[in-house]
């Protein structure tokens, strides 16, 4: 399973992909985070306990079957990922997120319309 997430011109820009199950007694699931975006490409393995991967999709199907409304996404294990989806009053989908990697002192931001 993978979820994508697009630009309004349907160009992907991040996905979330390839979970598995990583928690010893606690559910917690690995997955990867890619993103690409004008010739910028970027890949970082990352995890979330299952609540919060499951309160995600929640949001989005409650974004698509009612084209309102809005969901939030930092999962506290890692902290290292935050993204905030909301529906504009034209309908458009608003993406707007933070990814880091503090090994390398990196930290991605971005911030676009679906």
């Amino acid at each position: 399973m993978s979820i994508i997430f697009k630009k309004g011109t349907g160009e992907q820009v991040f996905s979330l992909k390839d979970f598995i199950n990583i928690g010893t007694g606690h559910p917690v699931i690995g997955y990867e985070f890619n993103f690409v975006s004008d010739g910028f490409e970027t890949k970082l393995a990352l995890d979330a306990e299952l609540f919060d991967l499951e309160d995600l999709l929640k949001g989005l199907v409650h974004i698509n079957d009612n084209l309102k409304g809005g969901c939030y996404f930092e999962p506290m294990i890692s902290g290292r990922i935050k993204i905030n989806i909301q529906v504009t009053d034209q309908g458009h989908i608003n993406i707007d997120g933070t990814v880091n990697d503090p090994s390398y002192s990196i930290k991605l931001s971005f911030k676009f319309l679906s």
